[in-house]
């Protein structure tokens, strides 16, 4: 019986409010707290003070307070639309925190002994892009501000490239601002983009110097053909050093001979000589060697 009253209290004192009043416009951001005044009543007892809130995606709720009972009422509201404090004391409406579903039209309606008072407000949600600066290829750099409402305005400095500029509209009211810049240029050092909000102004850079992503890139590269090139030589200059030791460095002979009775039996043992004295030794051998029998050798 008294939630069936307040609904036809709320009806009558809508169709008086929007008879009589003006709709101030207010905007909230996404995530903050936004406090909502009713309109101011004369030191007479408060009787009855009633919110009426009609969302934009088409959500209704009724928050409402009856003094003679002290008893409150919330009728499809969420748990973020409070009182601010106590009703009886100020009937202030508290959103926290905002959400992009509360746009919508606010009217507060307050009831005492002298009168009915009344306030509407039309609530619009601000939210902020989330914004980004990255090269897309050597020549092109790309600044987006995502999902933001209303759409972000994005400039570059300084402004001696080619810009171009796209709009992304999302379902739920955000939009997504994408501008490419093509730089022509060299001597550029900083590019920046200035993204324009509401909510925000921010300046994004990118280093065009040496110490660049791209450039560090490029010597990466660079550093690793040179290193590979070096492992390549020292090991080429290996394998030749080892070629020439192996040519000019040694030889192996047979050098120890067995005797048995009239035989000769060459047992081969292997030895590392030095090939430059080879000559001398074998000079050496053979310089007082008569021939006076003949050995079978096996």
């Amino acid at each position: 019986m008294v939630q069936m009253w307040l609904v036809l209290a709320h009806l009558l004192f809508f169709l008086i409010g929007q008879v009589q009043g003006s709709v101030s416009n207010m905007f909230a951001v996404t995530g903050t707290r936004a406090v909502l005044r009713c309109p101011y009543i004369s030191v007479a007892p408060m009787v009855l003070a009633v919110w009426n809130i009609s969302a934009k995606n088409g959500a209704a709720c009724l928050l409402a307070y009856r003094a003679d009972t002290n008893e409150t009422k919330s009728v499809n509201c969420s748990e973020r639309m409070t009182w601010e404090s106590r009703p009886d004391y100020d009937p202030s409406l508290q959103i926290h925190p905002v959400k992009l579903a509360d746009e919508g039209t606010y009217m507060c309606e307050v009831v005492n002994s002298d009168g009915s008072f009344y306030e509407t407000y039309a609530l619009t949600v601000l939210v902020p892009p989330e914004v980004t600066l990255t090269y897309e290829n050597s020549e092109i750099a790309l600044c987006r501000a995502s999902a933001g409402k209303p759409a972000a305005l994005i400039s570059w400095v300084p402004t001696n490239g080619h810009s171009i500029e796209n709009k992304v509209h999302h379902p739920n009211g955000t939009v997504t601002t994408v501008s490419r810049i093509y730089w022509n240029n060299s001597t550029t050092i900083t590019m920046s983009c200035l993204i324009t909000h509401p909510t925000m102004n921010r300046t994004l850079s990118i280093d065009l110097s040496p110490k660049s992503p791209i450039f560090q890139y490029v010597m990466i590269v660079a550093f690793s053909c040179v290193a590979v090139g070096v492992l390549g030589g020292v090991i080429l200059y290996r394998a030749l050093k080892y070629r020439a030791s192996r040519l000019s460095g040694s030889a192996y002979v047979s050098t120890v001979v067995n005797k048995t009775r009239n035989d000769i039996r060459l047992q081969s043992r292997t030895q590392k000589i030095n090939t430059v004295y080879s000559s001398i030794v074998s000079d050496g051998i053979y310089e007082n060697y008569r021939v006076q029998n003949t050995y079978k050798c096996h």
